[in-house]
């Protein structure tokens, strides 16, 4: 059986206590290039469990599993997140370290295929991710976030998309696709119907130096249908500029906080469970009050359980409607945005064409207005109002149930009088 070292000067600016994200980005190279040579699942688990007790990995992560495709050397590995109970995908990029005649031409080819194909997760280079996503699900796992760098990155979002995983966070990342390209016209539909169906958060992680996102953005029509933010640090493409202090803090301040977000909710099932243990001290009086349960207290007892519930579950559900809604609202101003910036970018690359003649470009191309910004903001307005329907109704239910309640209460003054005691 073949062995493989991970490359430390990969990994050396890993910590134990390093942001998850960019730490599965950056060992999802290493894992590649452990399977590549045919090591086994449980060896990478062991290796990454050393890596962890040398306090060069993160100690909240542990490793599930992780594929690698020979066929388009695409590869995934997932952590389970102990600190959230839920599971981060990450997708390894461009990969030279196994041959550029290799391994290494195969994700050349990609970068090929993003720029005049569009391919969408129809597409066979897909197939092997696919196989993982549904079994790491199969399986149980709650799959949280999904990362990559690079090609990586691209990979990442199609399948974060796909699978409308919540939180989508990449570093440095080929474009979704470039509307200008030669793209075959379904799997450009097909691209734009997956946006629109993602509900979750995507968050693109940008090196200042970095040549990738500098030439992607010189080309009118690179979509990336997410925030992008920009590090300001003169750092230029590898996932290693992203594991610094100063990186690593700046990753923390600008993701969705979702320990706090899983802590909230924690709090919330905490209180629920609370409140079922004192409805079963409240049954148990009854019971002894009388030797077994009126008809007035069992209706009592089953709509409190379900106020309860109901409460919890809405409770439960508002903290994630709230994050979700925030990042609608700031991608209704980014599509404002990238539309502005695709403008710019035609009058710079069609210096002599006037205004309306870029447009007609652009046009031409596919990147038209109502696709690149009023489209994308009618669908976010839409899904916020879907949002706030559930919310409403969940709030109408709670009214109801807490009305029959009441009502059950005014009419029994036996029960009325054993409640008050």
């Amino acid at each position: 059986m073949s062995d493989y070292k991970f490359n430390q000067e990969k990994i050396e600016n890993l910590k134990n206590n390093s942001e998850s994200t960019s730490a599965v980005s950056t060992i999802s190279y290493e894992v590649e290039n452990a399977m590549v040579k045919g090591v086994s699942k449980n060896k990478i688990g062991a290796k990454l469990n050393n890596l962890k007790d040398a306090g060069n990995f993160p100690a909240n992560l542990d490793y599930i599993d992780s594929f690698y495709d020979p066929k388009t050397s695409s590869s995934g590995v997932a952590f389970l997140d102990n600190n959230t109970g839920k599971v981060i995908v990450g997708f390894a990029g461009t990969n030279f370290e196994n041959g550029f005649f290799g391994e290494g031409s195969k994700d050349v080819g990609q970068w090929g295929n993003i720029a005049f194909k569009g391919d969408g997760p129809s597409s066979t280079y897909f197939d092997a991710s696919h196989i993982f996503m549904d079994d790491l699900k199969a399986n149980g796992y709650n799959i949280d976030t999904v990362t990559g760098h690079s090609l990586g990155g691209r990979n990442g979002t199609i399948m974060g998309m796909e699978y409308n995983i919540p939180n989508i966070i990449l570093y440095n990342s080929a474009p979704l696709m470039n509307l200008l390209g030669n793209l075959k016209k379904s799997n450009q539909q097909e691209l734009s119907d997956l946006f629109g169906r993602y509900s979750g958060n995507i968050i693109y992680f940008v090196s200042e130096d970095d040549p990738l996102n500098k030439a992607a953005n010189g080309v009118p029509g690179s979509v990336y249908p997410g925030k992008i933010i920009v590090i300001k640090n003169g750092k230029a493409h590898d996932i290693t500029g992203f594991l610094t202090k100063k990186e690593q803090e700046f990753i923390r301040q600008h993701t969705p906080d979702l320990n706090k977000i899983y802590a909230a909710q924690q709090k919330v099932h905490t209180d629920t469970r609370s409140k079922l243990k004192a409805l079963d001290v409240l049954r148990a009086k009854f019971l002894k009050s009388g030797g077994g349960l009126s008809a007035s207290e069992e209706i009592y007892l089953d709509a409190s359980e379900a106020l309860i519930l109901t409460q919890g579950m809405s409770k439960t559900l508002q903290i994630e409607i709230d994050d979700i809604k925030k990042m609608y609202q700031e991608a209704k101003k980014d599509s404002d945005k990238l539309w502005t910036n695709t403008v710019k970018m035609g009058d710079s690359v069609g210096a002599t064409l006037v205004q309306g003649e870029v447009v007609d470009s652009l046009n031409a191309g596919g990147a038209t207005e109502p696709f690149v910004r009023i489209e994308p903001k009618e669908e976010y307005a839409q899904k916020i109002s879907e949002l706030s329907l559930i919310q409403q109704e969940y709030y109408d239910l709670i009214s109801q149930v807490q009305s029959s309640i009441n009502k059950q209460v005014e009419t029994d003054q036996d029960l009325a009088r054993q409640i008050r005691g």
